[in-house]
């Protein structure tokens, strides 16, 4: 924490990262300067005590700048910051890759670069903290000087980010990996598989409340105890017969070719496909988002929740 010392952060954005990260930093003793625009996050960091500027405000008074605006939005301020990053030696931190990576930001020698990710959303990061357990997470650190290294590594501490582990990776392995993950797991495959399943169970006849605790809620139940005791232990923690099951037809639904387009999607991400297709999505006001917005909302999966959710809760 001594490279922190005398330092003030100045964190741009202030949304469910910014947020969780600047209180938790101000009960580190750190001091901390919100840069925002005018709207939500300005009006809730100001309710929350904190000292709000413009971005370039606070970036002029903050000798740590972390960004923690949305992907598509970190380059544009970037840029107008970047008088900032020549004239004067700057540490300029992040808590994922993509801007960096992919967002066509340029690299000033005269600034130091880290990346701090919490393995969480930010809700999530201050529960952690508040229990004094932390939350795991990734660095990453692009820059020759050692004080870089042990400004990010501090940074870490400060937001309860590494305990119980801190992984250190690239920006690039970061990037790569959180974008693959989202896309083929825990955004894609797992959500579009359990809507599948849903609608394959009440297709056949079954009710709609039937299909949502067998293919949803008992998803979160069998990945809560694959966490606990692991892979192989899973497999003497439930019956033979879903055991026999699940990996014979398992085998089925997740083939070579499943696996192929799998490595199909890594290679766009690499390339940088993925970037170029989400830059035109935002540029055109995302159109595609909107639309499976307005399809969720009106799908029998979501329905079912609904009907369900008080009871659900109750159950937690």
């Amino acid at each position: 924490m001594n490279a922190l010392q005398g330092k003030k952060i100045a964190l741009l954005g202030y949304g469910n990262q910014g947020r969780a990260q600047a209180m938790n930093l101000r009960d580190s003793g750190v001091q901390v300067e919100i840069g925002a625009r005018p709207g939500k996050g300005w009006d809730a960091a100001r309710q929350d005590g904190f000292s709000v500027s413009t971005f370039r405000e606070a970036a002029e008074r903050g000798q740590v700048l972390m960004f923690l605006l949305p992907d598509q939005v970190i380059p544009l301020v970037y840029q107008d910051l970047s008088d900032l990053f020549q004239n004067g030696q700057r540490e300029v931190g992040f808590s994922h890759g993509y801007a960096y990576h992919f967002g066509g930001i340029t690299k000033f020698p005269q600034a130091g670069y880290f990346l701090v990710g919490p393995k969480g959303a930010g809700a999530i990061l201050r529960e952690h903290y508040e229990s004094g357990s932390g939350l795991p997470g990734v660095f990453a650190v692009e820059s020759p000087r050692e004080e870089t290294r042990l400004i990010g590594l501090a940074y870490a501490k400060a937001v309860g980010v590494g305990t119980p582990t801190l992984l250190e990776t690239t920006f690039q392995e970061e990037t790569e990996c959180d974008l693959f993950g989202e896309q083929v797991v825990l955004c894609g495959g797992i959500l579009e598989l359990m809507e599948a399943a849903f609608e394959t169970l009440v297709k056949n006849g079954n009710s709609r409340e039937m299909a949502f605790f067998e293919c949803c809620f008992e998803a979160k139940m069998i990945l809560d105890l694959w966490m606990k005791v692991g892979p192989a232990e899973l497999s003497k923690k439930i019956s033979p017969t879903a055991f026999y099951g699940g990996t014979t037809r398992g085998k089925r639904l997740i083939d070579a070719k499943v696996r192929e387009k799998m490595d199909e999607v890594f290679q766009e991400i690499r390339r940088g496909d993925f970037s170029r297709e989400w830059k035109s999505e935002a540029d055109n006001n995302f159109p595609k988002l909107k639309q499976r917005s307005q399809e969720l909302q009106g799908a029998g999966l979501e329905q079912t929740f609904q009907i369900l959710k008080n009871q659900l809760q109750k159950s937690h």
